[in-house]
């Protein structure tokens, strides 16, 4: 009997194993900054293999996801095009689950994108005031995620400054590189992008003495 046991064991362990590595894949495959690195040629075709996966199952909540967030990429680009496309599956996927905040805070910085799409002043306020407390509550909920952080941070870094949320970008970015100091192990294109920024930020702000920490 054990040794029929000890095999049976073994292959268990070894599906664990296959299991828990194409998990861990399909997570950094999700992962903004892969999506985010992208061409825009390579970007239509990932939303293209989202939208025939979702055809097959309307119901699926990540392909639902991956085409909003595809759709927000797109759309830093091209607001006027993107924007309302990137609003209608980020709005579908929060439906379905209002508890996940990196979706909430996309949502929320497709929405100050719509503004884009108006001409009218007060329907701009409102996009703008509506999808800034998205984010806001997202930060709130789920202050350590990075991909909520850097969704914040750019959209706060990009809105018009009569909005005065660059204070918001500068707190997000200096929040994400204390936690980049904390985990080194995070990837170096990350770590890039929030020096870069907060030397700009910083920089705008005149203070020389932490412009040279960071470039340095």
């Amino acid at each position: 009997m054990r040794k029929i046991f000890n095999p049976n064991r073994t292959s268990i362990f070894a599906l664990i194993l296959f299991i828990t590595f194409f998990s861990a894949i399909a997570v950094w495959a999700g992962d903004w900054h892969e999506l985010q690195d992208l061409s825009d040629t390579r970007l239509s075709e990932e939303i293209l293999k989202f939208q025939d996966k979702l055809s097959q199952d309307s119901s699926d909540y990540e392909m639902l996801k991956a085409i909003g967030i595809a759709y927000h990429i797109r759309a830093e680009k091209n607001a006027k095009k993107y924007a309302p496309k990137a609003l209608e599956f980020l709005s579908r996927a929060s439906e379905m689950n209002k508890k996940d905040y990196e979706t909430i805070c996309y949502l929320g910085s497709a929405t100050t994108m719509m503004a884009t799409t108006t001409w009218n002043p007060m329907k701009k306020m409102s996009y703008a005031n509506k999808g800034i407390a998205l984010m806001d509550k997202a930060v709130r909920k789920d202050p350590d995620n990075i991909s909520v952080r850097m969704t914040r941070a750019f959209n706060s870094k990009n809105l018009p400054s009569f909005l005065n949320r660059g204070k918001y970008a500068l707190e997000d970015f200096e929040y994400l590189a204390n936690l980049i100091e904390q985990n080194p192990e995070f990837p170096t294109s990350l770590k890039k992008k929030v020096s870069e920024n907060l030397v700009e930020l910083y920089g705008k702000s005149g203070d020389q003495d932490i412009d040279e920490k960071f470039l340095k």
